[in-house]
């Protein structure tokens, strides 16, 4: 087996971005000490990140050959193998996808260009690896084909790009009336106080909902259960990563991480604009209904991945929004 030195290789070489290597493995170690409890099997998917510098790209544990990659050997920090190839993806690139031989990929750039900050980077690495967790279920391209919304585009792109109607008047202050309720409730003190909030967001999503096509539900609900829990996964992640800077295992303090992006999720439901903002305002709103189920029903989580990539079926009770989705 060939060791790289600190340096990677020689000097002239190209080399790994500086002091990367260590927050690979600080989000590695969460996802393998950590996030079982949140998520079962988190721990074992395949994590290969290809990491997206100004030249190249460099592929960190493949879990394949990587056909079209140069072995570089093992990186000493990560322990993980390493190849690199000319650089494909924009070096501000935050996405999972099947990115090396059909393989679901993190393919990210460094954090002064993607974060700039090393804690949210690392949040970021996590909240990429949730969508390895959704691809790795057995199912995962049947149920998406089975939305029927690609539109005959096979490059998963139409996930991106969905002709949903984001600027019409009528739906998005329909879904801004659904954000500030959600909003309210997740404010909510006692727990009559949040039943009733809880009725009034379970009215406003329904009345959201009722002013798009069946289809476009579709794609409504498999953005908040895709990207929204995804986003709802950082916040989890953080909270539970606390301890391991309190035992001195972490150089990251993940407290003012951890607050800061449910502040966010607060703010963005508050200031809620889906013709400025189109499909990211589905991570506020799936975030927020994730954060809501935790009240709702604690253990909804066992229940996500038979929920019919749906949040709906998890926040009415799953009889009430099986008609939607047909």
């Amino acid at each position: 087996m060939i060791v790289l030195v600190s340096a990677l290789l020689l000097a002239s070489q190209p080399s790994l971005p500086a002091n990367i290597a260590p927050l690979i493995v600080e989000a590695r170690t969460i996802a393998k000490t950590q996030g079982d409890t949140i998520w079962p099997g988190f721990a074992k998917t395949p994590y290969p990140i290809l990491l997206t510098g100004d030249e190249h790209s460099f592929l960190f544990c493949p879990a394949s050959a990587a056909e079209g990659f140069e072995a570089l050997g093992t990186e000493p920090v990560t322990g993980c193998s390493v190849k690199i190839r000319k650089r494909e993806f924009a070096p501000n690139l935050k996405a999972t996808f099947p990115a090396v031989d059909g393989i679901a990929t993190v393919v990210i750039g460094i954090p002064d260009v993607t974060e700039g900050n090393n804690a949210a980077w690392v949040s970021t690495l996590l909240h990429e690896h949730f969508h390895q967790l959704q691809m790795s279920k057995p199912d995962y391209y049947k149920q998406v084909s089975a939305l029927d919304l690609s539109g005959g585009d096979d490059s998963g792109m139409w996930m991106l790009n969905y002709p949903f109607p984001y600027a019409q008047t009528d739906v998005a202050k329909g879904f801004q009336n659904m954000a500030h309720a959600l909003g309210h409730a997740l404010r909510a003190g006692e727990d009559a106080a949040f039943q009733s909030r809880l009725l009034v967001y379970q009215k406003a999503r329904r009345a959201a909902f009722a002013r798009i096509s069946i289809a476009e539900g579709r794609y409504a609900e498999f953005q908040l259960w895709q990207e929204g829990v995804s986003r709802y996964s950082e916040i989890a992640f953080a909270e539970a990563a606390i301890e391991r800077f309190r035992r001195g295992e972490s150089p990251h303090d993940y407290s003012a991480l951890a607050l800061n992006l449910r502040v966010r999720v607060l703010r963005n439901l508050d200031n809620f604009d889906m013709a400025k903002h189109g499909r990211v305002s589905f991570y506020a709103l799936g975030a927020g209904e994730a954060l809501l189920l935790d009240r709702l029903r604690p253990h909804w989580r066992a229940q996500y991945f038979h929920s019919g990539m749906a949040l709906g079926s998890l926040v009415y009770g799953e009889s009430t929004v099986r008609a939607v989705m047909k």
